[in-house]
C-alpha cells in the first residue's frame, strides 16, 4: 500500500467524526494538502490501543511507571489495531463486549511500537494502514518535507484577520515555550478561513524559526492541542518573506512574541 491509502466503505458511522483527528482523517482522504495536518494531529493526539490485561484504573486510563511492561493486542497477522476514539473500537459491531484499553499520545505509541505495522480504525468507514517506514518518517519529521506545502487554487477566496475572541491562555503558553527556544525569532497570530463551507475561521500561528518548522511544532503542537476545545483547529506555518501569508503576518500584525 502507499503512504496514504484510505479504507472507505459505503456508509459512515453516525457519530463519525467525533474529534479533530477524525475530521483531519476525512479531509486527508481526498485532499492532499490536508495530510500534513493529519500527520501532525496523529502525533499530538491520544490514541486508543487494546491491552491483554485489565488495568486497575477506570475507563481504560493508566499512568505508566518507568519500565512498566504493557501487552498490546495484535491481529493474527501481527498488525496492531489503533483507534482514534473509544467508540471506534465498537464500530460495525465487530467487537461486541467491553475490552481493556489504554490511551497513549501518538508520538509515544509510535516510539514504543517501532517496526510494527499499525491499523488505524480497522472496523470503521475511515481508517488507515501505518507502515513502519511511514511511522519512522513521522517521528523524524521527514514526512513533512512532502506534506507541509499548502496548494491554493487560483480562484480560492482566503479570509484572514485577527480572531474575534483573543486566545490569551494559548498565546501565554506558547510564549512560555518560545522564550526558551533560541531559534524562535517571533510568533504571530491570525484567524483564517479558506473554505466557503467552513462555519468559522480557525487559528493560525506564524513562527519565524531558524530551522525546520517541525522541530518547534512538535513541542508547540501538544500545547495547541490542550486548547483545541475552546479554539478549534490550530495550524502552524513558518514565516517566509517570499510567501503571501507571511506578508500578512509581517506587514499587518504585531507579533505576540518577539525574541529579546
Amino acid at each position: 500500500m502507499g503512504l496514504f491509502d484510505i479504507f472507505k466503505k459505503k456508509t459512515t458511522d453516525s457519530n463519525f467524526p467525533e474529534n479533530d483527528l477524525e475530521k483531519c482523517l476525512i479531509k486527508a482522504a481526498s485532499d492532499s494538502s490536508s495530510r500534513k495536518a493529519f500527520y501532525t494531529k496523529l502525533l499530538w493526539t491520544e490514541l486508543i490501543v487494546l491491552t491483554e490485561e485489565e488495568t486497575s484504573l477506570e475507563h481504560g486510563a493508566k499512568i505508566l511507571e518507568k519500565d512498566t511492561n504493557v501487552k498490546l493486542v495484535n491481529f493474527e497477522n501481527g498488525q496492531l489495531p489503533v483507534f482514534t476514539a473509544t467508540n471506534r473500537i465498537f464500530d460495525k459491531g465487530v467487537i461486541k463486549d467491553q475490552v481493556p484499553f489504554m490511551a497513549m499520545k501518538g508520538q509515544d505509541l509510535f516510539n514504543l511500537t517501532k517496526g510494527a505495522t499499525l491499523i488505524l480504525n480497522p472496523f470503521s468507514d475511515y481508517g488507515k494502514e501505518l507502515i513502519p517506514q511511514e511511522i519512522e518518517s513521522m517521528l523524524d519529521g521527514s514526512i513533512f518535507e512532502h506534506t507541509n506545502e499548502l496548494t491554493i487554487e487560483k480562484d480560492t477566496q482566503i479570509q484572514i484577520g485577527q480572531p474575534s475572541n483573543y486566545p490569551n491562555k494559548l498565546v501565554q503558553d506558547l510564549t512560555d515555550l518560545f522564550k526558551n527556544r533560541q531559534q524562535v525569532q517571533a510568533a504571530y497570530l491570525a484567524a483564517i478561513r479558506m473554505d466557503e463551507n467552513d462555519t468559522q475561521p480557525h487559528l493560525m500561528i506564524g513562527i519565524d524559526y531558524e530551522g525546520e518548522l517541525f522541530e518547534i511544532s512538535k513541542e508547540a503542537g501538544p500545547i495547541a492541542e490542550n486548547h483545541a476545545s475552546e479554539n478549534g483547529i490550530i495550524d502552524f506555518i513558518q514565516i517566509n518573506k517570499k510567501e503571501g501569508l507571511s506578508e500578512y503576518f509581517l506587514n499587518e500584525t504585531i507579533p505576540f512574541y518577539k525574541k529579546q
